[in-house]
């Protein structure tokens, strides 16, 4: 596989030399460094980083955590267990694009609520035991959520920070990425406390709903702000 990859990355890497757009567009030329990391201060980027863990975090610590779940609670193979976790892996990859398209058709704000609900309300049912097809035909919902939103939480950076895009969305793909490593670590204290397997859905249904709350915070505020501003 390590040789397969390096293959596709030298051709990724011919591909982008030949066909990518020749002009670079350079919006942080002449600005300092800390010019460039101002908006990190903001609230609304750790709010968006915090998204990005539900959305992307919880997608790779799923990915890394379903294989054992598939065995332990299930009794299949670990090569059993993998392919039923692709079923998670692919929506919550493939439908990215997808998620863009929603999120500048019908707006971010809009398609990472849905995302939310998605996630939330599959993992309210997997808190519950159940069969296995049932388990998996939920986590591929999760997946489709997170697959969407992934794509609509990034819409919202060039929204808001058009100038700062590498900045911003570099924080907010950085706290995604660590919401991945401790993810699997928070599964497995709940499921020590607990003695449940279903545990890990309880973190998952906490999550989802902190960002809805959150969402539904920023919104109510945006709405206090635009009505302040006609009186």
């Amino acid at each position: 596989m390590p040789s397969v990859y390096a293959i596709v990355l030298v051709a990724c890497a011919v591909i982008v030399v030949l066909a990518a757009p020749k002009h670079d567009k350079r919006p942080s030329h002449g600005r300092s460094l800390a010019e460039m990391s101002r908006p990190l201060a903001h609230v609304r980027v750790w709010r968006f980083g915090f998204y990005y863990v539900v959305v992307f975090g919880a997608y790779v610590g799923l990915s890394l955590w379903l294989p054992k779940y598939y065995v332990d609670v299930y009794g299949f193979s670990l090569r059993e267990a993998g392919f039923l976790t692709a079923l998670f892996i692919f929506p919550a990859s493939l439908l990215r694009p997808l998620g863009g398209w929603l999120s500048d058709t019908y707006g971010a704000r809009r398609i990472t609520a849905i995302s939310f609900a998605i996630i939330a309300l599959a993992s309210f049912a997997l808190c519950a035991p159940m069969g296995v097809w049932p388990f998996a035909i939920l986590i591929l919902v999760v997946g489709i959520g997170m697959g969407i939103g992934k794509a609509s939480v990034y819409t919202y950076i060039p929204q808001y920070y058009p100038k700062d895009v590498g900045a911003v969305g570099g924080l907010v793909g950085a706290i995604g990425g660590l919401g991945g490593f401790a993810l699997p670590l928070l599964f497995a204290w709940a499921k020590s406390v607990t003695d449940r397997p279903e545990s890990t859905f309880y973190v998952m249904l906490g999550l989802a709903l902190l960002s809805i709350a959150f969402l539904s915070i920023a919104v109510a505020h945006i709405h206090a702000d635009a009505h302040h501003g006609e009186m």
